[in-house]
């Protein structure tokens, strides 16, 4: 008994918060461990103690990014296509379970972030209650957004959450009763963090240190749960204080805004920051570093493709297993619209004359094989296009580009669909919002009466593969039709494919509006707690 209670013990540390690498980190911290003593003691403590959260927040695209790619690269929507490989249960919709290693490690590492955020939280309060000084209140404020943050992020995807505010110690684990929060409650909660978050941080982070959360991050995840409550006005009030602040504006063009290994412009809210550097995001192997594989998923795989080689020009190493679909292209005026031009790879050219098959010359367009068509040669997304951080070794099988998590142009859309349901179509103020993007690409104002199906549209050629479109689709109610539409492609709709790719379309079921609570975490609070409709 004495085994299996310490085993629990340990498994609700893990799940419920508790930071841990090992096994012995496992257990509950005692009260004379150097954490308790003096992490959580001193403003300096605690501000250390803030910091360490943000590995742990971009953890998700290090590595093989399994997770970052099922969450971010719009899986299940209506406007990818997946040939292979990364999160391949994810993409096609046949073969995840509650016990799917994506699903329990996202369940996991959030649930840890929230456990760390309440120790900071609870010890910011104790240490200094009316939050005057500078690293506690910045440590409060941060622990606070990424407490929100992480239910927020919880709720779309399960929906069914244990609603845990307190730092968990051996003494009040005992008689917990686990049973999942009313949406009421966990959404009263995620503002309450984000109005704390929103007074105690600045517009900008310490000594403009790129990578921090801020209030203009608050103010957009703010503005993303007013989305889901259909609360318009706060939604357009939160989106609004952003566009006020002069440190936050629209790039030139959406190119400009990618282009780049550090890509700290005024349009970036939030990105995980990466370097080849000890701390900089990567693992550090015999003295190699390794960050991660976000740009080889989305580029194709043109080096098997006669006449070619890695090369920094097309970036780098490519998989080729995450792609934009012809649902997505179709939504482009492809004469007009910059993103169409800039923002995807979609044809291929010889430029080594060393590697010239016969008959050919530098410039000439690639010809390729049509079963190599998928791997090699598909149109790919260049925002996670990497020529810099792999410019010395073009065969490197990783990357260090940063990788972001919000921007402006999202909260433009937000605004421009707030005023559209809170005013309509004619909405002055909708349409003023909405051609923040739209004239940014076509060089020309939407002159129309605003649509749904326009902002619907923007967002998709906007926000592709920067985890927007399936949290959208879930809170318009319109995720079912999207994926057994369009999701993947068919040959009917790429002539080049040599075999439909539309699982999702086949595999749907009305399960995938949440995922399924992990069967870890039912195995320790017990089978009371509930599963997911379908699960």
């Amino acid at each position: 008994m004495k085994k299996i209670l310490t085993y629990s013990i340990a498994m609700l540390a893990l799940a419920l918060g508790a930071s841990s690498c090992t096994t012995d980190d496992l257990m509950v911290e005692s009260q004379t461990s150097i954490t308790t003593q003096f992490v959580y003691s001193t403003p300096e403590g605690l501000s250390r103690a803030v910091v360490g959260l943000y590995p742990k927040d971009r953890s998700i695209a290090t590595g093989e990014a399994e997770t970052y790619s099922a969450l971010m690269m719009d899986y299940c929507t209506d406007l990818m296509v997946f040939r292979g490989g990364t999160a391949a249960g994810f993409a096609r919709l046949d073969s995840p379970t509650a016990a799917t290693g994506i699903i329990e490690s996202f369940w996991n590492q959030l649930y840890q972030i929230i456990g760390k955020a309440n120790e900071i939280i609870y010890h910011a309060e104790q240490l200094d209650p009316t939050m005057e000084n500078d690293l506690v209140r910045q440590a409060y404020g941060e622990a606070k957004c990424f407490r929100a943050r992480a239910y927020f992020m919880l709720y779309q995807r399960f929906e069914r959450l244990y609603l845990n505010l307190i730092p968990t110690t051996v003494d009040n684990m005992e008689g917990r009763v686990y049973r999942p929060s009313s949406k009421a409650e966990i959404f009263a909660q995620i503002k309450l963090d984000l109005e704390d978050a929103i007074k105690y941080l600045d517009w900008t982070a310490p000594n403009k240190d790129f990578g921090r959360l801020t209030k203009a991050v608050a103010h957009h995840i703010r503005a993303q749960v007013a989305m889901w409550e259909e609360d318009w006005q706060a939604a357009i009030d939160n989106c609004e204080a952003i566009f006020e602040c002069p440190d936050y504006g629209m790039m030139p063009t959406m190119a400009d805004v990618f282009n780049g290994p550090d890509l700290r412009n005024k349009e970036v809210l939030y990105a995980f920051q990466f370097s080849n550097q000890l701390g900089g995001g990567c693992t550090i192997t015999n003295g190699i570093a390794a960050g991660h594989r976000l740009s080889l998923i989305t580029t194709a795989r043109y080096a098997k493709v006669e006449g070619f080689k890695e090369c920094v020009e097309y970036g780098g190493y490519g998989w080729g297993r995450v792609y934009p679909n012809t649902y997505l292209f179709s939504l482009y005026n492809k004469e007009k619209d910059n993103r169409y031009s800039t923002m995807f790879r979609h044809k291929f050219y010889y430029i080594d004359e060393s590697l010239l098959p016969a008959g050919k010359n530098i410039g000439d367009e690639a010809v390729f094989k049509p079963a190599q068509y998928m791997e090699c040669m598909h149109p790919h997304s260049m925002k996670f296009y990497d020529q810099w951080t792999n410019a010395d070794d073009p065969t490197r099988t990783t990357s260090f580009k940063d990788a972001i998590v919000y921007r402006l142009a999202e909260t433009y859309l937000m605004a421009a669909e707030a005023y559209f349901h809170k005013d309509g179509g004619a909405s002055a103020k909708a349409l003023d919002y909405y051609n923040e993007t739209y004239e940014r690409a076509m060089g020309e104002k939407f002159t129309g009466v605003l649509t749904m199906q326009d902002i619907l549209d923007e967002y998709a050629r906007e926000c592709h593969f920067e985890g927007v479109r399936w949290p959208l689709l879930k809170r318009l109610g319109l995720l079912a039709d999207a994926a057994k539409t369009h999701s993947g492609d068919s040959k009917a709709d790429d002539p080049n494919m040599s075999s439909d790719l539309i699982d999702a379309r086949k595999n749907w079921n009305d399960k995938w509006w949440r995922w399924p609570i992990p069967q870890s975490f039912l195995d320790v609070v017990g089978d009371d707690y509930g599963q997911n409709p379908g699960w």
